[in-house]
């Protein structure tokens, strides 16, 4: 009693409040003093009001108070039926508490004060609560009454408790009830009926004459429904009004179930506390839609039982849609009627003309509105890229008294779980091809084949946690989900997508300033791999230093890098080269003259830079280590001694079925992979090959089947490292093969090499015959040639062979070429190529090109080519001869120069080699003459890339253990942050390309510049914090080498725009489909990349502390290298002559005071942000903002913005902007982002963190407490 004393004096003693039982009791009073302790009894007139019994002073009715019971957990009893000597008594047994004992004078006295006792606790109360919804519910068949007691409190109706209901109905074979659509279908592009502005005046005071806290709750009576009604739309809260105006308007949609006839009740509530939302209702009052929608502005009487308390005005227009200055008027989005008997009766006439629209006075206090029209946005195509919108509509006032319309809008991205599997999938296929290299190395000796296991089993690790992720992922885009909710932030299993990744979009409109536009916010968490038992690691920067040490240590590091590098450019240029083949097929069967020469020289080109790649030095050193530890297996004990351990292993490599979709840049060929330890059994399927089985389930492993190949592996690896470190040298080798052996038979049966029947050594065993649905190419042959004047190349088809193991790979039985003759074979192929094509251009007498400058032979001293077992040597590729024919020895030796200038008539005469014997008169299919030496080089490019990869695999075989463990660590969570960054950047890139116009400007910017992207975070370099800022800044730069392209989105890409992530994870391509009349019409690609920026101020009671500390030095830094990141940016878009005189000139001024803020360096500097968002906006960049969960801090942040914009470019009073704030917050879509993620609406910001907030950047008072983050 001590906290609320005072209230509980004037609730007792009011003579305005009515008790439901008071009267006479003789209450034991204990006293205790020093030494002693008694009871008296003691004569006190008692007062019962629901669960409180006050007992005053004594028995005058007018005494204070001097005590209160709550009736709680407490049961009244009666001992004795008969009379005491000291009267009736009956006693209160409490849970916790001592028994209280109570005496009256009569026996029907006690038991009136009994009786009313037991009704007076809550628990009674909701029984009594619950008998009354299940009478209701078998009288009426409806839906229970009590979800219109909720309504009246302001509390939504469980949505359980309507699917229950709708279950128990459809079972009993009762008619279904009809329930209003989910929020989620709100249809973007809908004109609404109307929308309505509330106020309220002459509300009533309480009995202590203080001024109500009114909200005003609509709640809808559904036709057939006499009992039920459901909430519709609620206003803000207003503090200490009698004459409320509510900013928040409510909205009546068609496809909502609206009709003429539709009741609407509008509840007016009294707000006693805010943080619990205990309300009291003061009133209501009842229309039909079609009278608000008949007239422009309805005065109704508030109801209660108590009489009238006041009055309610409805203010209503019908939104028209917000047409562009440039777009025609006729494209049927005609304003709707304003008779109700036209906008419901469809047999009516034509709607009227909008000049016989009334204007509206606005509200009581406000003067009469300025002929302003009221609109809703054109939101094109933001449903095809966004899901599931909430709305909120915004009626406010600028300060010249014109109206302001605002509609917030929160969307989730259909995006947020189709790009992390695309990333998957390109990872799980650089997994693959990483175990293709080890296995292709063959077996190795010594301590070289633990290195090599190990490898294999980080990369079998690494190969099921990606496609454990990706089938997770694709298990919750089959259920319909696009958000991951932040409370399962820490859930693994879907660690690859971005947290709680949502589009905010403020549609703003000041038609008396002819001003109007969109602004949109990317909301996500952290980019981070968040840790479930919250260890920290220290970011990736801290990792990456780590790593970069490690790597200054090791003496070869740098040569794997290189390596990798050279791989990936290797394949990059021979793609890009097949591809120039590919056109040069198409205009050579046109014969198209002049736009086949210019494709020939970049093909030259290409082909120059692919033979300079590699430094024959480094390619002898890992041939040499090669020879050296290579097990070199005897060609007649093939098929007579059982299989190694590790040779069992790799051969099921290939048997791996790895559910990741067919990629452009890295397919898998549909003919049967080659055998690693070719046996005689029939060839194996490859995962992702298309033939009939593939069609069954049971046709493909699942993950469980490599998560038992890993942990064959390990066994095996551990087996290794054992024998190495002499653990077990009593052990003979026949017995660690014994060991290894039976712990390969944990595999699956299936897996097994199936028995065959031993054969001669001399005769080979048959071919087995491959299905004809798996001949769908031919790499050395093309047939149907004279039936088919225009073959398809399937040799050239990027499709089927950027990824071919026959082409990649070298095969364990098969030895390395050497560099020299694989160059030969490029150089040879590209010059015959190129004088072919130079006769059919009319240019014969043109001289062959050279490719290299001719070097010195290189001796090379045990090493021989090896003639290749049971494969026969690819056709128009050169072999190793034992000494070369004089044709080629004439053609690839550099001529001296006085030789070739006296000699040059000569030349002419007798003419081109490679030409001779064409008659360009009688030659009529000039593709089938290019064919075969195209068919040559890309052979010959193929055996390079197999080299590249040995040369890789051995350069990463020879790193330190340790390092490459800490490298796969690495790699695997920078993996994580950037498929939450990738994810977060192309949602942000469609919803510009998809929501609004395109304009000719901003293409010409995507072109030449680039669109900058702005990344806002409010995290705090303390604690666990800290890691994800780190992670955040590594994701951010990653993206900065992500290249994008527009394509045209035509057929059903235009109902379903999806972007599409090509390349390797050093070269992302990002294909984004635009509208087909978005881009210029003369068929130019546009290209481009993008500038990020990340600029992160703490501002909760942890960065206090980590300023505190001195730990903000990195996070200082950081944001001045992005100032200078941005300031080189402007410079760029200022050079362009991009933006206009103004914007220039602010953006000028607005660099200048950022620089200054930076020098400050001031604690919780939010200024720098507010800065930043400004620059963005008027370079019309991306936006993103992001906290821990992208709920509090970012809810907070993102309604400050809006506001901002709202004063800066809509007139917005500075003095109207708290309030509005507390508005967007409390009732806007960043409560509906909190009520989708945790189930409550409530911020999670508890009452002694809120006071370290900026004043600007704290929730109102109601909106927080304790909620799961």
């Amino acid at each position: 009693m001590r906290f609320n004393k005072s209230e509980l004096n004037a609730l007792a003693t009011s003579p305005a409040t009515k008790f439901d039982k008071e009267g006479l009791l003789i209450v034991t009073d204990r006293q205790e003093g020093f030494l002693w302790r008694s009871e008296v009894r003691v004569e006190r007139w008692c007062k019962l009001r629901g669960n409180l019994l006050f007992c005053l002073k004594d028995k005058d009715p007018k005494s204070p108070v001097s005590g209160v019971l709550v009736l709680e957990n407490c049961r009244a009893r009666i001992q004795n039926e008969d009379c005491d000597l000291e009267g009736y008594i009956f006693d209160l047994d409490f849970k916790d508490s001592p028994t209280e004992r109570f005496i009256s004078y009569s026996s029907a006295e006690r038991l009136a004060w009994v009786y009313s006792i037991e009704q007076a606790s809550n628990e009674t109360l909701n029984l009594l609560i619950n008998q009354l919804k299940e009478q209701i519910v078998v009288k009426s068949r409806q839906l229970p009454l009590a979800m219109g007691n909720n309504i009246d409190l302001g509390v939504p109706v469980p949505p359980a408790t309507i699917q229950q209901h709708q279950q128990q109905e459809t079972a009993g074979d009762s008619p279904p009830v009809e329930v209003a659509p989910p929020f989620e279908e709100l249809d973007l592009s809908e004109l609404p009926i109307c929308e309505t502005a509330l106020s309220c005046d002459s509300l009533p005071v309480d009995t202590f004459g203080r001024d109500p806290n009114p909200r005003v709750v609509c709640s809808v009576l559904q036709p057939g429904e006499d009992c039920l009604w459901r909430e519709h739309a609620r206003t803000e809260l207003q503090e200490g009004t009698r004459t409320p105006q509510f900013l928040a308007t409510m909205r009546f949609q068609r496809s909502a179930g609206f009709t003429a006839s539709t009741r609407l009740r509008f509840s007016v509530h009294d707000v006693r506390e805010r943080m619990t939302l205990t309300s009291v209702p003061l009133g209501h009052a009842e229309v039909a839609l079609g009278v608000i929608q008949d007239t422009t502005r309805l005065r109704l009487p508030v109801g209660s039982p108590r009489g009238e308390c006041g009055f309610i005005t409805l203010v209503s227009w019908s939104p028209e849609a917000a047409v562009e200055p440039g777009q025609a008027a006729g494209n049927g989005l005609a304003p709707p009627p304003r008779s109700s008997t036209q906008l419901f009766e469809t047999a009516a006439g034509s709607s009227g003309s909008g000049s016989g629209r009334r204007a509206h006075r606005r509200t009581q206090s406000l003067p009469p509105k300025l002929g302003v029209r009221l609109f809703v946005p054109q939101q094109c195509g933001l449903q095809k890229v966004c899901a599931k919108p909430r709305l909120h509509t915004y009626r406010l006032h600028s300060s010249l008294g014109a109206d302001i319309s605002v509609q917030e809008t929160l969307l989730e991205s259909r995006l947020c779980c189709v790009l992390p599997q695309q990333l998957l999938s390109i990872w799980i296929q650089r997994e693959k091809e990483l175990l293709q290299e080890i296995s292709g190395m063959g077996e190795l000796s010594g301590e070289w084949r633990w290195r090599q296991m190990n490898l294999l089993e980080e990369h079998l690790r690494l190969l099921k946690d990606y496609s454990q992720a990706k089938q997770n992922i694709q298990q919750l885009a089959r259920d319909g989900v696009f958000f991951k909710r932040s409370s399962v932030k820490t859930d693994e299993s879907l660690e690859f997508l971005p947290v709680n990744l949502h589009v905010q979009r403020m549609w703003a409109q000041n038609d008396t300033l002819q001003r109007r536009g969109f602004l949109d916010i990317v909301t996500v968490g952290a980019f981070t791999r968040h840790d479930a038992k919250g260890r920290q690691c220290g970011g990736l920067i801290k990792l990456l230093q780590e790593s970069k040490s490690w790597k200054l240590e090791q003496s070869n590091a740098c040569k794997v890098q290189a390596a990798n590098d050279a791989v990936q450019a290797t394949k990059q240029l021979r793609k890009e080269i097949v591809e120039l083949m590919s056109q040069l097929l198409q205009l050579a069967s046109r014969r198209c003259v002049t736009d086949m020469m210019p494709l020939c020289d970049q093909m030259v080109s290409k082909t120059r830079t692919l033979l300079n790649i590699w430094e024959p030095s480094i390619v002898k050193e890992a041939v040499d280590f090669i020879e050296q530890h290579r097990i070199i297996e005897e060609p007649e004990n093939v098929l007579m001694e059982p299989m190694s351990p590790f040779r069992k292993i790799t051969q099921q490599l290939t048997a791996l079925e790895l559910k990741s979709p067919e990629l452009e840049d890295f397919a898998t060929p549909v003919v049967a992979p080659p055998d690693l330890w070719p046996r005689g059994q029939p060839p194996l399927m490859r995962s992702n090959s298309w033939h009939p089985s593939n069609s069954s389930p049971s046709s493909s492993l699942d993950i469980r089947a490599i998560d038992s190949l890993q942990h064959v592996v390990k066994c095996y690896n551990e087996h290794l490292r054992s024998l190495e470190q002499g653990a077990d040298g009593l052990r003979t080798e026949k017995d660690a093969l014994a060991e290894a052996e039976a712990t390969y038979q944990s595999l699956p049966l299936a897996w097994h090499a199936q028995p065959q029947p031993l054969q001669h050594p001399h005769l080979q065993p048959e071919p087995t015959p491959i299905p004809a649905a798996l001949q769908l190419i031919d790499l050395d042959e093309m047939r149907g040639t004279v039936h088919n004047p225009q073959p398809p190349a399937g040799f050239l088809d990027t499709k089927l062979m950027s990824s071919s193991p026959s082409a990649n790979y070298y095969r364990p039985t098969e030895e390395p070429e050497p560099l020299d003759l694989t160059q030969l074979n490029i150089e040879a192929s590209v010059m015959c190529l190129e004088c072919k094509l130079k006769f059919f251009c009319g240019r014969r007498d043109s001289p062959a090109i050279r490719l290299r400058h001719p070097k010195p032979p290189m001796k090379r001293e045990g090493f021989a080519v090896a003639p290749q077992q049971q494969q026969a040597p690819a056709p128009d590729v050169i072999s190793a001869p034992e000494k070369p024919t004089p044709k080629m020895e004439l053609d690839l030796k550099p001529l001296p120069a006085a030789a070739a200038g006296s000699s040059g008539s000569a030349a002419v005469k007798k003419g081109n080699k490679f030409t001779d014997g064409l008659d360009l008169s009688l030659t009529t299919d000039w593709a089938a003459e290019l064919r075969p030496s195209m068919r040559k080089l890309r052979h010959a490019m193929d055996r390079l890339l197999k080299t590249a990869r040995l040369m890789h695999s051995v350069q990463r075989l020879q790193q330190d253990v340790r390092c490459n463990r800490l490298q796969a660590s690495i790699m695997y969570r920078r993996d994580v942050c950037f498929s939450q960054a990738l994810t977060a950047l192309v949602s942000s890139l469609m919803l510009r390309l998809w929501g609004s116009e395109l304009d000719m400007a901003y293409l010409v910017m995507l072109r030449d510049l680039g669109p900058l992207a702005y990344f806002e975070g409010l995290l705090t370099l303390f604690g666990n914090e800290a890691d994800m800022w780190s992670d955040m800044c590594i994701a951010i730069e990653d993206l900065s080498a992500v290249s994008f392209q527009l394509v045209r989105a035509q057929g059903e890409a235009t109902l379903a725009p999806m972007p599409r992530i090509t390349g390797s994870r050093q070269a992302l391509e990002v294909q984004l489909p635009v509208p087909e009349h978005s881009l210029p019409g003369n068929g130019t690609s546009i290209s481009f990349k993008i500038t990020p920026v990340f600029f992160n101020i703490g501002i909760n009671g942890k960065a206090t502390y980590a300023e505190t500390v001195g730990q903000t030095r990195e996070q200082h830094r950081s944001n001045w290298d992005n100032y200078l990141r941005l300031s080189q940016y402007y410079g760029r878009y200022r050079k362009l002559g991009l933006g206009s005189v103004d914007a220039g000139e602010s953006l000028q001024s607005l660099l200048g005071f950022m620089e200054q803020q930076l020098r400050a360096n001031l604690s919780k500097n939010v200024k720098i942000l507010h800065l930043a968002e400004d620059a963005c906006r008027l370079m019309d960049g991306l936006r993103f903002t992001s906290c821990k969960s992208a709920k509090d801090r970012t809810g907070m942040a993102v309604t400050l913005e809006q506001c901002r914009v709202l004063v800066r470019e809509f007139q917005l009073p500075a003095k109207h902007v708290p309030y509005a704030l507390s508005t967007m917050r409390s009732e806007g879509t960043r409560m509906d982002n909190v009520l989708k993620n945790i189930g409550t609406r409530k911020y999670a910001f508890h009452w002694t963190q809120v006071p370290f907030l900026p004043a600007m950047y704290r929730p109102p008072v109601g909106s927080y407490g304790k909620a799961q983050t």
